[in-house]
């Protein structure tokens, strides 16, 4: 996604929308930010934190319309929902699927398995969450508890 070169946005947009979406992550936890900050972009992860933005920051909605533009948007809102089906594919109909592959011949075994494992990637289903990085999460202070100024930033 790229903006705009006269898009007539604050100077500070930019820096505003990743302080947006990094406080929104935080307070969603590790399952959300990790993944990211891996680049690991993830269906759930990614709808919780577009949700929290839009709750909690209405403002800045038309501000990103105006930056990227409709049709980018547009194009973007494509790979959003090919990301969701990759994840639906990969969740339900993998499990069902995987059992019955092992009967296959051989050639075909090899390509359901390559197309099984492509859904997984696809979806970003591939990045496990460690269970120590699941305890460090549990022992930490509650982050929708602390308070952040975008002020702080500069």
């Amino acid at each position: 996604m790229s903006a705009k070169k006269q898009s007539n946005v604050p100077p500070d947009f930019i820096n505003e929308l990743l302080f947006a979406n990094f406080i929104s992550m935080q307070k969603l936890g590790d399952p959300v930010l990790r993944p990211f900050l891996q680049d690991v972009i993830q269906f759930g992860p990614l709808v919780k934190t577009l949700g929290l933005i839009t709750l909690t920051r209405p403002q800045i909605i038309p501000s990103i319309f105006k930056q990227v533009g409709i049709p980018v948007l547009l194009e973007w809102f494509g790979h959003f929902i090919m990301l969701g089906y990759y994840t639906f594919l990969s969740t339900f109909l993998d499990p069902t699927i995987r059992p019955l592959i092992e009967s296959f011949p051989a050639k075909m075994r090899y390509e359901w398995k390559r197309g099984l494992e492509a859904w997984q990637y696809g979806a970003g289903l591939d990045y496990k969450l460690s269970p120590s990085e699941v305890h460090e999460t549990a022992k930490r202070s509650d982050p929708s508890k602390e308070t952040f100024s975008t002020n702080s930033l500069k």
